[in-house]
C-alpha cells in the first residue's frame, strides 16, 4: 500500500525556511515524515516562487522592531527607563535586525536545497491544472488568480494521486481563503464540495491529527 500523499502550498514552504526563530517545527516535522517515508509530499513549483518573495517581505526586520525603537525613545525622554537599560535593549535590536538580515539572504539558497529534495515532490502547473483553473474560477469563488491556481493544482494532483493507487490524500491549509470553512467554522459550500468530490481531506495545520479515522467509504 502506497503511503499517505500529502499537499501544502506556499504557507508551508514559508513556515519551513522563514529566519530560525520564526520557522514552524510543525512544517519541519511534515517534511521529517516525507523522509522517513511515513507520507509522501508535494507543494506546486510556483509554490516556491511565491516564497521566495514572501518571506524577505514578511520578515523584514526593520518593522518588527521599529515600533520598540520608538517606543525606547519616548520612555526614555519620559524617564521611563534608564540609558543603561534603553542602551541594552538597542543592542538586542541591532543583533535581531543583524541575525534575520543574514537569514533572510539566505533563502534562494534555501529554496534551492529544498527543492532537490528526493523526498519532497515539486510539481509544475500542467495544462490540466490550468484548464481546471478557469473551470474554477466560473464556480464564482472570491479568489485571487493566484490562489485559484493553487487550488487547480492540487484538486488535479489530489484526482492523479488517487489514479496512481493513492486511496487517501489530504491538503494542508493555512490560507483562509483556500480553507472549506469560515472563521466561524461554517461550511463553505462551494469549496467543501470541490474538495470532497475530489476526495481531499483538508487540515488547518500541518500535524494530520486523526489521520487513521477517516472512514474508509469517503
Amino acid at each position: 500500500m502506497k503511503p499517505k500523499a500529502v499537499l501544502v502550498e506556499t504557507n508551508w514552504v514559508v513556515d519551513l525556511i522563514a529566519p530560525a526563530h520564526l520557522q514552524n517545527p510543525q512544517a519541519a516535522q511534515l517534511l521529517s515524515s516525507a523522509k522517513s517515508g511515513e507520507i509522501e509530499l508535494y507543494v506546486p513549483a510556483i509554490c516556491l516562487t511565491e516564497a521566495r518573495e514572501t518571506v524577505p517581505r514578511r520578515f523584514i526586520p526593520r518593522s518588527r522592531s521599529g515600533d520598540l525603537r520608538k517606543f525606547l525613545a519616548w520612555a526614555k525622554s519620559q524617564d521611563r527607563v534608564t540609558d543603561d537599560d534603553a542602551a541594552a535593549a538597542y543592542r538586542v535590536f541591532d543583533k535581531f535586525e543583524g541575525l534575520v538580515t543574514n537569514e533572510l539572504t539566505k533563502v534562494p539558497e534555501r529554496l534551492k536545497e529544498l527543492a532537490k529534495l528526493s523526498y519532497l515532490n515539486v510539481f509544475p502547473l500542467s495544462e490540466a491544472m490550468l484548464e481546471r483553473q478557469v473551470e474554477i474560477g466560473a464556480l464564482g469563488l472570491p479568489l485571487m488568480p493566484y490562489d485559484l491556481a493553487v487550488l487547480a493544482a492540487v484538486v488535479v494532483k489530489a484526482e492523479e494521486l488517487q489514479k496512481n493507487g493513492h486511496s487517501w490524500v489530504s491538503f494542508c491549509e493555512l490560507d483562509s481563503d483556500l480553507q472549506p470553512w469560515d472563521k466561524s467554522g461554517a461550511r463553505k459550500v462551494i469549496l467543501s464540495d470541490l474538495y470532497n468530490h475530489s476526495r481531499i481531506w483538508v487540515y488547518g495545520d500541518f500535524i494530520l491529527e486523526d489521520i487513521d479515522e477517516i472512514p474508509d467509504d469517503w
